[in-house]
């Protein structure tokens, strides 16, 4: 069909949301909110394909800036200057201290603790130290985010390792100093969670800033609506972050991150990828593939994929997984952003049981924002709940 002949985008568009408003109103009685529109955001957008950032293009963002100059855009609306950014590095450093009896707690968890659940652990017990909890001002909210970013891989490690998170310190002055100026925020959090003396080369520490980037803004999911439900209702940006925390946990309750993972580096070859997706007789794939085709940060992440290649373990991870996208997509089922950073952190080395984490990191600044959005706007989301008649409550 030529496309001088197709009608215009805005119209088709137009058509399609009066349908469904035609259908809300002849269903007036349909039970929840889905599909109910709670507000506008400019946190996220999609022009053209593509998807935006505060209006610059996730491409750019991740070509260009680290996942620190990205939180910085979510949280003020726009890309840092280099003093802002040296500012920024400099707060970040000074809050990265804990008080010593912040981690105790640490020592009396269960052993089988799942890592990802040490995170909306960590962050109740930071909101017990913020030194100003009754500055509910955005510019408090914002200082409240960075220190989470600053103490939050301390605490985490510490919970991971039961012990106090020492950084580079065990590394002489001379390689912790130069640790600490060749890694980015990201990156830093890259060595946290491998856990090993190696620091991230170059390329590793820019593909998890383009991990991180890619993840820390969604549509509007569970986490997301809990963040900005709680900043409807209470100024304080802990509460938003709390509430979204402990809903993303929950649902990850069966972690797709670590079964990705663990399916990924289980395969000795693609064509061990191709048995088992066989064997699975016309089951769906349960995590990491939609009938939508992705988005670009789908395509960012696949080029980042390539760009790790340097091992006979990543080739063959990276084999396996390219032999099921291609099987999957045979069916029209096409990988989403979440199956391209599991891969990526995979080939990262990243512990399976620690993915999830990076998410929840990445999230943290994506939540933060849309909470301080939310507030901005006052707007309050309580639905109304129709309670039930005395007929209805009774009992047989």
């Amino acid at each position: 069909m030529d496309r001088s002949q197709r009608p215009a985008p805005h119209l088709v568009n137009g058509l399609r949301r009066l349908v469904d408003d035609i259908r809300r109103t002849a269903n007036p009685q349909a039970p929840g909110l889905t599909d109910v529109v709670c507000g506008s955001t400019n946190l996220l957008t999609f022009p053209n394909e593509d998807v935006y950032y505060c209006g610059h293009s996730v491409e750019t963002l991740a070509d260009l800036h680290s996942f620190e100059e990205v939180a910085w855009l979510l949280m003020n609306g726009r890309l840092p200057g280099e003093e802002e950014l040296a500012d920024w590095s400099s707060l970040i450093s000074d809050s990265a201290v804990l008080d010593s009896s912040s981690t105790e707690i640490f020592s009396i968890l269960p052993a089988g603790a799942r890592p990802l659940d040490l995170f909306p652990l960590c962050i109740s017990l930071l909101s017990f130290f913020d030194p100003t909890p009754h500055d509910v001002s955005v510019d408090a909210s914002r200082s409240r985010v960075w220190r989470l970013l600053a103490q939050l891989p301390l605490m985490l490690t510490a919970g991971l390792n039961g012990r106090e998170f020492r950084d580079f310190e065990s590394q002489s002055e001379t390689e912790a100093n130069a640790a600490r100026e060749s890694l980015t925020w990201a990156g830093r959090l890259l060595h946290a969670l491998r856990g090993t003396e190696a620091l991230p080369t170059v390329t590793e520490d820019a593909a998890m800033n383009v991990v991180m980037i890619c993840q820390c803004l969604t549509e509007m999911r569970p986490a997301c609506f809990a963040s900005r439900f709680a900043a409807s209702t209470s100024a304080q940006i802990q509460a938003s972050i709390q509430s979204a925390a402990t809903v993303f946990v929950s649902q990850l309750r069966n972690d797709p991150f670590a079964w990705a993972s663990d399916l990924l580096r289980g395969f000795q070859n693609p064509s061990q990828a191709e048995a088992w997706w066989r064997r699975r007789e016309g089951q769906p794939m349960p995590f990491g593939f939609s009938p939508t085709p992705g988005d670009c940060r789908v395509g960012l992440l696949a080029e980042v994929s390539q760009s790790l290649l340097g091992s006979i373990d990543r080739i063959r991870i990276a084999a396996a997984a390219a032999r099921l996208e291609k099987l999957l997509g045979a069916e029209n089922m096409s990988p989403t952003p979440d199956w391209a950073a599991a891969k990526v952190m995979t080939l990262l080395n990243i512990p399976a049981d620690r993915q999830a984490l990076v998410v929840a990191m990445s999230r943290l600044v994506g939540w933060a924002a849309h909470a301080i959005e939310q507030q901005s706007s006052g707007n309050a989301l309580l639905p109304i709940l129709r309670y039930g008649t005395a007929d209805e409550s009774e009992t047989p």
